[in-house]
């Protein structure tokens, strides 16, 4: 895993270096709501943490690639209620190498489109259900997603990503081994709310 996060890391600094004049880069931050489909928990209702860096490079008057390096916490949270007392918490935090196609429409929207892969950083991650520490099924130490989302500029430095993502590959299998047709197990379901700024 280690080795993993080290080529992930390394890959991105590549990026950075070898573009210092034809790529643009910059910083990003926010928060996301997160949850595990094939919990039986109704979601998304973990909030979480999103930041990280990217670079960019346009190849047509519209087009552009972007790469991400990002720090994602995931997970699926339960709080008690009036008729369940039952709780639960899961907190899976990964770092994610993001790389995407952007298409600009308009004048301020941009829509994008792609994979990532995700490492996760603390294996087995923190969870809890009514006060209990749970280590099982173990999770896979990887998360490969597919993304979509829509950015808003609002200055020329500065523009705001809505961006949902979803495991395509589980991230571990449900509690009971059973899978069904295209449900494998459990997968990371994110939606995230970023602000960029480009430098």
């Amino acid at each position: 895993m280690k080795k993993l996060l080290l080529t992930l890391i390394t890959i991105f600094l590549i990026a950075i270096n070898v573009s210092s004049q034809e790529f643009n880069g910059g910083f990003l931050a926010g928060v996301c709501a997160a949850e595990i489909s094939g919990d039986r928990l109704d979601g998304p209702n973990k909030a979480g943490i999103y930041a990280g860096a990217f670079v960019n490079r346009y190849f047509t008057d519209r087009s552009s690639l972007q790469m991400e390096l990002n720090f994602v916490q995931k997970g699926s949270r339960k709080n008690p209620d009036s008729l369940n007392y039952d709780t639960y918490l899961l907190r899976i935090n990964y770092v994610e190498l993001f790389v995407h196609y952007k298409w600009d429409f308009g004048t301020r929207f941009t829509l994008e489109a792609g994979p990532s892969l995700g490492v996760l950083i603390n294996n087995p991650p923190y969870e809890e259900a009514n006060g209990q520490l749970l280590t099982e099924p173990p999770f896979n130490t990887t998360d490969l997603s597919i993304n979509i989302g829509l950015f808003v500029a609002l200055t020329e430095r500065w523009k705001f990503n809505i961006r949902y993502s979803n495991s395509i590959i589980a991230v571990r299998p449900h509690s009971n081994g059973q899978t069904y047709q295209w449900n494998k197990g459990q997968y990371n379901e994110v939606l995230s709310f970023t602000f960029h700024y480009s430098l």
